[in-house]
């Protein structure tokens, strides 16, 4: 259905574009509106919590790509870091969230940004649950470990917002490079299709890992040991383990 899932169907390709051209029209434009589009309809907070978005032409979304995609442990296990190409994304759970384990969408920053390697949210899809982020924001579904789940996905555009100067400067940013050096990435981050430094991070982030894990295991041994020379009967700490 896409450059990157091999499991799917393109519903546009199976006589289904015009119901999903009326839903957009009726429904998600005007929640693509509320979330990435102008200044004079964009939402700022969402009950309690400020929504800090930006407009990516929310306000007019006329076309779309909509598709759904499966998981499974033995076909399509994970979908690596990307951002999509599209404007505004809704991503509705299909399955029960009980058919599955694992296969949650990890969200990091806006492309183009210093910290695009940087996570925020991991989501765990919910059935009729609809997820909508910037199509710029990078995100990838992690391992699925059990049972299978699909998605129903939009990639909603904006014809008339990408030919604006806007536009231009936003994703100019993309093209004009980021310097991948220059935060330290979190590995749940990193693109292993996208970034040319993928091996480089993996190995030196599972370091400082296994380095961490290592002192922290000695800190643990070192207290237990000056608990059992303190005062009181000393048993061998292998007796006091079994007790």
């Amino acid at each position: 259905p896409n450059s990157m899932n091999n499991y799917g169907l393109v519903l546009n390709e199976i006589g289904l574009r015009p119901t999903f051209d009326a839903f957009l029209r009726a429904f998600t434009a005007g929640v693509g509106a509320r979330l990435f589009g102008g200044d004079d309809v964009r939402a700022n907070c969402l009950g309690d919590a400020e929504l800090q978005t930006e407009d990516w032409g929310g306000s007019s979304l006329s076309s779309h790509h909509t598709f759904i995609v499966r998981y499974r442990p033995d076909e399509d296990r994970h979908l690596d870091m990307h951002v999509d190409e599209c404007d505004v994304t809704f991503n509705f759970g299909l399955t029960d969230s009980s058919g599955f384990d694992g296969s949650d969408l990890a969200f990091c920053g806006m492309s183009g940004h210093a910290e695009h390697r940087k996570h925020i949210h991991t989501y765990k899809h919910v059935k009729g649950r609809c997820v909508v982020h910037s199509g710029k924001r990078r995100h990838g579904a992690l391992n699925i470990t059990q049972g299978e789940r699909a998605s129903l996905i939009m990639w909603t555009k904006s014809p008339a917002f990408r030919q604006t100067e806007a536009y231009a400067n936003k994703w100019g940013r993309r093209r004009r490079g980021h310097a991948e050096g220059g935060v330290t990435p979190d590995l749940v981050c990193l693109s292993e299709t996208h970034d040319g430094d993928y091996d480089i991070w993996v190995k030196r982030l599972r370091t400082t890992a296994e380095e961490a894990a290592s002192s922290r295991s000695s800190v643990g041994t070192s207290s237990t040991a000056s608990t059992a020379s303190g005062p009181g009967p000393r048993l061998p700490l292998e007796a006091r383990s079994v007790q």
